[in-house]
């Protein structure tokens, strides 16, 4: 857990200090809020989870590749850049404002989203930890010395654990939010997406790995929907 293969050159710590101090603004925030106002059956109680859980997600991002994947960490390892995520987070909260306004909160909705959410999490984290230095953001189109094929923890029960974590973070939300054309739009696009990255990334993971991959890939699953 050296910091050997750091490369500071990819690092503007002015960048990283701003945005850690304004997500850690939105963490707090949002956690006092919920301190002294939380309330499952109120839409403001539910929005600050759905902030706090944000939050978390994009910090551990950071955290996770500088800590067990310093040689990759850049100071957009937070992926807030991504601007079309952003706009999803913003038609959740208006969805889910508008309709609490015509709909009553729905109290089992309210905890299996938030089972669902931290599930989701944990998976996602756990997975980039587990990889380690194997672990990137974006597709790897050749193979780096340090690139190895993982099959052990968690990615001997799911082959792409970083993409179903995310994939039943983005859906506990929802749920947790109790919105309606988020979930089945979000969730249906979101499917998409993964599905086509999948397919990409796999034809360069069976360039690097050849039969190694392709019986890794027979005995495990994504438990993704429908994506074998």
């Amino acid at each position: 857990m050296g910091y050997a293969e750091y490369d500071p050159k990819n690092v503007r710590l002015h960048v990283v200090a701003l945005k850690a101090f304004l997500l850690g603004a939105v963490i707090s925030v949002s956690a006092v809020f919920l301190a002294f106002n939380f309330n499952e059956n109120s839409f403001g109680s539910r929005a600050a989870i759905y902030i706090l859980a944000n939050g978390i997600f994009y910090m551990l991002e950071f955290l996770t590749t500088a800590v067990y994947n310093n040689g990759t960490v850049e100071d957009d390892s937070f992926i807030l850049n991504d601007m079309e995520l952003h706009a999803v987070h913003v038609a959740s909260l208006a969805e889910a404002w508008f309709l609490h306004k015509h709909w009553r909160y729905n109290v089992v909705s309210f905890w299996t989203g938030l089972v669902v959410l931290l599930v989701g999490q944990f998976c996602r984290t756990f997975a980039m930890y587990t990889a380690g230095t194997s672990f990137h953001h974006y597709v790897q189109k050749e193979r780096s010395q340090r690139h190895v094929l993982v099959e052990k923890g968690i990615y001997s029960y799911s082959r792409h654990p970083s993409y179903f974590g995310f994939f039943w973070w983005f859906l506990g939300c929802q749920l947790l939010l109790q919105n309606a054309f988020t979930t089945v739009v979000g969730t249906y696009k979101l499917q998409r997406f993964f599905e086509a990255r999948i397919e990409y990334e796999e034809e360069f993971l069976e360039s690097f790995f050849g039969d190694k991959y392709r019986a890794y890939r027979q005995r495990t699953g994504t438990w993704i929907p429908f994506i074998a």
